[in-house]
């Protein structure tokens, strides 16, 4: 039987704060998603927030979009 996994694409550009971000990727973690996603435009770098949520996260799959 196959499993469904469901990720979470979070915004970009929406005013939050590096911590902010990366609390939500652990929150998405916590709530059981299988995968995060952070939008590289107009706001953070995402490279630099996955690489900060993969410090406090061991499960979740990060990617770009």
């Amino acid at each position: 039987m196959a499993t469904m996994k469901i990720g979470l694409a979070l915004g970009g550009g929406d005013g939050a704060t590096i911590e902010e971000a990366v609390d939500r990727i652990v929150r998405a973690e916590q709530d059981g998603f299988a995968t995060a996603w952070l939008a590289h435009i107009f706001s953070l770098d995402a490279l630099t927030v996955l690489a900060l949520a993969g410090q406090k996260t061991s499960r979740i799959e990060l990617g770009t979009a």
